[in-house]
């Protein structure tokens, strides 16, 4: 009797706890990662870096000849922030080397969708629009494809959702500013233009937070824990190269045209904005007839659930303080002299995911009716076409 009665209350509190109900979609979701990846990446940087990291070095040794780093003296260096080494040590300390990175970005990604699930269930959405944003974020844009390809440029933005994502849970819950700022440091660790989406947060620890001392008490805790990520990883590149520079900076492709104006200038922004809302599928006369361009594919043609962003209500507060980071965010990733390379979609919207779902779904009222879900279908229907493009069926073109 006892036994039936504990595992019916388990059965109870465990199918209507949050957490519970995250890790059982994290589970689905990578699933379906798995089965549509190709399975590996020979672009492991995190893997090679977090061996170094074990060795007590922060520089390459054997590095094969196809991998995109920066060299300082005889030494040579991945040009990404670390930050994704942090999932990746654990399996390298086993399995060295031979350690398959694609596969931590499929579970990484699916981690990420769970934690959002966990999100709008603290922002008190209902069940069924709960399922259509996860369903829209995991699989109806190109964050399926990124977490599939699981290449250091990819992986970098996995990483970077991840824990944005985990902001996201921890300010709609126990909001605590000092974690809050250590994710949004870690998220900028993997990705630094997302060390600019600190507004949002900086609202939504100050929301309801009462009297203008208690505020500033909670804004100087966030802001000292996001600082002192930023401080970390100067010193890191003091690490690799004596000074404060970016990685980025020394990387052998800025000598090509793309950067004739510098790492970033205003004058890349028409290449961005091309990239973002024109770039379309390259049509051939054989099956599919249109195929994905290598160069990427605009964002809402990827995904045009993407427009309800559009209708979004600015004079809500979360949804205003979405777009602000969103918009500041932006700034660093148009102004790049490339516009993201052998990508599925434009891939550096991916820095801006958690904040285009809030936009979304004010754009969508909270509410779901026929016309709404048939977007969403259709930008997963291009997702996976996309997706097994290049993982399967090598249609790019």
């Amino acid at each position: 009797m006892y036994s039936k009665q504990a595992a019916s209350f388990f059965e109870h509190r465990a199918l209507r706890s949050k957490w519970f109900q995250a890790i059982g979609i994290a589970i689905l979701v990578f699933i379906i990662y798995f089965v549509t990846s190709k399975g590996s990446t020979p672009y492991d940087h995190f893997v090679r870096l977090a061996d170094a990291f074990l060795d007590g070095r922060l520089y390459l040794v054997d590095a094969p000849p196809w991998l995109e780093l920066t060299r300082h003296g005889a030494k040579a260096f991945v040009i990404n922030p670390p930050a994704p080494t942090l999932f990746v040590l654990p399996w390298v300390a086993i399995w060295g080397l031979s350690t398959n990175q694609a596969i931590i970005s499929m579970l990484v990604g699916s981690a990420a969708i769970g934690l959002f699930w966990v999100a709008a269930t603290q922002l008190r959405w209902s069940l069924s629009f709960k399922v259509a944003i996860t369903v829209l974020l995991a699989f109806g844009t190109n964050f399926w494809w990124a977490a599939t390809e699981g290449s250091v440029w990819t992986f970098a933005h996995v990483s970077a959702v991840f824990f944005l994502m985990a902001a996201l849970v921890e300010t709609t819950g126990k909001n605590r500013p000092w974690l809050i700022g250590l994710l949004v440091g870690l998220a900028g660790l993997s990705r630094l233009p997302t060390f600019l989406t600190f507004p949002f947060f900086a609202y939504t620890i100050s929301r309801g937070a009462g009297d203008r001392g208690i505020i500033t008490r909670r804004l100087v805790a966030f802001g000292l824990a996001l600082a002192a990520m930023g401080g970390l990883y100067l010193l890191y590149t003091y690490g690799e190269y004596g000074s404060f520079t970016l990685g980025y900076e020394r990387g052998d492709f800025t000598e090509g045209p793309w950067f004739s104006e510098g790492l970033f200038n205003v004058r890349y922004i028409p290449r961005h904005l091309n990239a973002i809302l024109f770039q379309s599928p390259v049509y051939t006369d054989q099956f599919p007839y249109f195929k994905p361009s290598f160069i990427g594919l605009g964002l809402f043609l990827t995904t045009p659930a993407l427009l309800y962003m559009f209708r979004a209500r600015l004079r809500e507060r979360l949804p205003l303080a979405a777009l602000v980071a969103l918009l500041l965010t932006s700034i660093p990733l148009v102004t790049y002299g490339v516009t993201g390379w052998l990508q599925f979609g434009y891939r550096f919207s991916l820095d801006l995911l958690p904040f285009m779902a809030i936009l979304v779904a004010s754009g969508m009222r909270h509410r779901l009716d026929r016309l709404k879900i048939a977007v969403i279908l259709l930008s997963v229907s291009i997702n996976l076409w996309g997706t097994l493009a290049f993982h399967k069926f090598d249609w790019v073109s």
